[in-house]
């Protein structure tokens, strides 16, 4: 099992996710052209993909998931507050598989175990898969905040996809409308440097692999504020005398992670 952002950020979020021969997308918020010259530095082309999987109905994760799956006949994986909230980006698609958050399904041999996020969408949702030999990979985006819920779903992982959005003080003290800026701080908003640290040093174990930092505001954070939260977190790793082995991505909006995971 492998994954790769191919872009993520306040313009648009894509990701590749590859399991044996299969491939499929959680998100499309990039241009379809985007999405598909990006999937290409992975070898993968639209043929490849088995289906889409649409967290939420905001534009920068739904744009191109409708354009996408009625040119190649790709199945859509998203829950009905989506599908509804989703219409003007969905309408006409060929396939459309009904997910419950809470719920787990099964998409090209992967288990999914979607959880609820608290953000300003009708039903978003993060993500847990597992293959058959027990790798974890998780996914939590557009996050106000960390819940007790993601706590518990994040813990034990081997890889794990992680808001990292804005650092506090540049947001408050940047030049964004204040309606903007109450919006993102808020508990429906999106999950700043310090409180993803916290997380993250809580959910930490001797099984973590990797962990990419996500949708990250460009006018909002910076590389070596993300890394000072991240670095703490993984210290106190360490101190609880596990092993410090955790590589450390951050996403960009420009162009493709690498691809991480288990081969």
């Amino acid at each position: 099992m492998q994954i790769s952002l191919l872009g993520s950020g306040s313009r648009g979020n894509s990701t590749l996710m590859k399991y044996d021969n299969f491939a499929f997308l959680i998100d499309a918020g990039l241009s379809g052209k985007q999405i598909i010259e990006r999937l290409s530095t992975h070898n993968i082309s639209p043929t490849d993909l088995s289906g889409i999987i649409v967290t939420h109905e905001h534009i920068d994760h739904i744009k191109s998931a409708g354009s996408l799956a009625r040119k190649w006949n790709l199945p859509i994986w998203t829950n009905r507050g989506t599908i509804e909230n989703g219409k003007k980006y969905l309408d006409g698609i060929p396939e459309y598989n009904e997910i419950e958050v809470g719920k787990s399904f099964t998409i090209c041999g992967l288990r999914a175990d979607p959880f609820t996020v608290p953000h300003d969408a009708a039903d978003p949702f993060g993500l847990i898969f597992t293959s058959e030999n027990g790798y974890r990979i998780g996914f939590a985006t557009d996050m106000g905040f960390a819940t007790r819920l993601a706590n518990e779903k994040l813990g034990g992982l081997q890889g794990l996809v992680l808001e990292f959005n804005h650092d506090s003080g540049m947001l408050l003290n940047g030049q964004y409308p204040w309606k903007v800026k109450q919006r993102i701080k808020s508990k429906l908003g999106h999950l700043n440097n310090e409180d993803a640290g916290i997380l993250l040093q809580k959910i930490g174990g001797p099984e973590l692999e990797w962990v990419v930092c996500a949708h990250i505001s460009k006018e909002n954070n910076s590389e070596s504020l993300i890394m000072k939260n991240v670095n703490k977190a993984l210290q106190k790793k360490c101190e609880k005398d596990i092993k410090p082995q955790t590589k450390v991505c951050i996403a960009s909006q420009e162009k493709p992670t690498e691809l991480l995971g288990f081969i």
